[in-house]
Parts: structure tokens; C-alpha cells; sequence
């Protein structure tokens, strides 16, 4: 779900009659990062609205010392795949370098598919790819019974909060079975979780909604579940992503996603190592530069027609 569905969902509830709006807006952006889980370059997003940002030549600036605010310039190989960056030759890249960390872990799996996205996650052809803001490559298809994908990708609001206190507060919330934040060797804090999912109808390609705790035990949706059909363990899956904040706009991502009726079968489900995820996320030269920005404020999109974001200043 794309920043701007978002906002859409968050105005069209603040609009019924019944039942009311009772939500605070720190809850409606708790759910906003869970509720919604698509399989592209974009993974879901923490807030409601991207803040527009200048282009700079080499964007990334990761901070060494999680939360401390303390940038110190970029990885030598990062800033050497910068300056060679060729987004025509990305495809290969992204694969060739999950395939050398995830190994066997992709055993059994079809061939890697590529996709690259715009700011609100349209799908990009290849002459557009220069101006992505995400980039991914899936091993399997959105409901089969084992998916791997890793994606790179730009989104202010996806990067932005204390790591440690946006685990704490999904782990609260029941959005995650488990959460944990490491601080990986550059000095990135690296978020690893595990989260229950099931497929959800009439949405947007590929989406899913979060299942917590309680709702798996009872079988009995919320009543903020996009989805409001009794729970089918046979139709649950569960996520273990591992993800890396390298910048104030720029993450990666890798997951894998098993069919599995409970924590406990997902555990012994799960084929990919965590350590190995974390190789994903953690290579240098798995990078894009930060898309150019569109007439309309936002970063570029393939239909900026009705989207209007706040134009950065000059």
C-alpha cells in the first residue's frame, strides 16, 4: 500500500458514521505500517505522507550508531556502485547477489523476476527504470506455498523513527509475532521480525493483511481487518523479513514467506538462515540512487495525474 492508499483508507474511515473513528493518530500510523504487505520494491510504509527531498548526487549517508543522527559519509563500495550505477543492468545484480548470499535457501524456488516501482508503487518498463524508487526480485509468485523476495528501495517514511521503538511498538500492538534490531558492522540498525498474514481480495496486487496473536487463537478478525472473513489457518502465512535503514530515504529488504497455520510451524518452515537475509541487507553494492523528483512535488511517478505532494524548498 502506497502512502497516498493510505491516506485515502485514513480520510474514507474518518468519513463513516459508524462505527466511529476512535483511533489516535499515532495508532492509525501503527496500523498503517502492518495492515497492508505487498510483494514489490515498496514493502508497506511507517507514516502517511513522504516528505519531498532534494537530489544529490550520491544520496546515501548512513549513520554509524543507530538513532544517534551521526552521518558520516558512505560506504566505499556503495559510493563506487553509485558511480558505475547502470539501472538497465540492475536485474542481474539484485539476483547474482541474493543467490551468492541466500544459497540453498533458494532451492526449489523459480527464477528470480524483477520488478522496479515508481514513489507509489507502479509497476516501471524498463526504459523508466533509471527513475525507479524501488527495485525487487521475487523467487515464487504472491501465494505460493514458499516466496522469497529482496528489494532495495527509497521511502522517507519508511526509513524514518527509532528502529528499536517502531519494533516495540508492532511487537505491542500484535502486528509482530517477534521483533528484534541489531546494529549491523557499518553502524545500520537491522530490523528482523516475524509477522502472520493472509491474501486479501479487492485490493491491489499482491496484498496482505496483518493477523495478530489473538485473531490466529480465535479465528475472529478485528474490526479494523481489511479483511472481515473468519480466519482459515489453512490460509495463513507468515513473513521473516530482515530489514536495514541506510539512510534517511534508503532501505533494503529481504523476506521469506512460508505457508504455515502457526508460529510454531513457520519456525520449522522457514529454509533461510537469518544471518543469511542479513548478508542481503547489508551488501554495499545493493544500491540505487534516489529518484528524480516530478513536476507535481512528489518523487517521479509513471501517473502523477491526482497526486500532489508538498514541493520541496528550493
Amino acid at each position: 500500500m502506497t502512502d497516498h492508499d493510505l491516506a485515502t483508507l485514513v480520510r474514507d474511515h474518518v468519513r463513516r458514521d459508524e462505527p466511529p473513528f476512535l483511533m489516535s493518530s499515532d495508532t492509525v500510523i501503527a496500523v498503517g505500517r502492518r495492515t497492508l504487505v505487498r510483494r514489490r520494491a515498496r514493502r508497506g510504509f511507517a507514516g502517511v505522507i513522504v516528505a519531498a527531498a532534494a537530489v544529490v548526487a550520491l544520496p546515501l549517508m548512513p549513520w554509524h550508531g543507530s538513532g544517534s543522527g551521526d552521518r558520516t559519509g558512505i560506504d566505499p563500495a556503495t559510493a563506487a556502485a553509485l558511480r558505475h550505477y547502470d539501472a538497465q543492468k540492475m536485474p542481474t545484480l539484485i539476483d547474482e547477489r541474493a543467490r551468492a548470499a541466500l544459497g540453498a535457501g533458494l532451492d526449489g524456488l523459480p527464477d528470480g523476476q524483477f520488478r522496479a516501482d515508481d514513489d507509489q508503487g507502479a509497476q516501471l518498463p524498463p526504459k523508466y527504470y533509471g527513475k525507479a524508487s524501488g527495485m525487487s526480485v521475487s523467487y515464487g509468485a504472491h501465494g505460493d506455498p514458499r516466496q522469497v523476495v529482496v528489494s532495495l528501495l527509497h521511502s522517507g517514511s519508511e526509513a524514518e523513527g527509532d528502529a528499536r521503538k517502531n519494533c516495540a511498538n508492532d511487537l505491542a500492538a500484535g502486528y509482530d509475532f517477534a521483533c528484534t534490531v541489531s546494529t549491523s558492522s557499518a553502524g545500520d540498525p537491522v530490523t528482523t521480525r516475524v509477522m502472520a498474514v493472509r491474501k486479501v481480495d479487492g485490493l491491489a496486487d499482491a496484498s496482505w493483511s496483518a493477523i495478530t496473536p489473538d485473531e490466529l487463537r480465535t479465528g475472529i478478525p478485528s474490526a479494523g481487518d481489511p479483511n472481515q472473513e473468519p480466519i482459515d489457518p489453512a490460509e495463513v502465512y507468515f513473513i521473516r523479513s530482515v530489514d536495514s535503514v541506510h539512510s534517511e530515504t534508503f532501505l533494503t529488504h529481504a523476506q521469506e514467506i512460508v505457508a504455515a497455520p502457526s508460529f510454531e510451524g513457520a519456525q520449522q518452515a522457514f529454509r533461510i538462515p537469518v544471518e543469511d537475509l542479513e548478508k542481503v541487507v547489508t551488501d554495499p553494492e545493493l544500491v540505487i540512487p534516489k529518484p528524480p523528483m516530478g513536476d507535481n512535488g512528489c518523487a517521479w511517478m509513471l501517473h502523477p495525474e491526482d497526486v500532489s505532494c508538498a514541493k520541496a524548498p528550493s
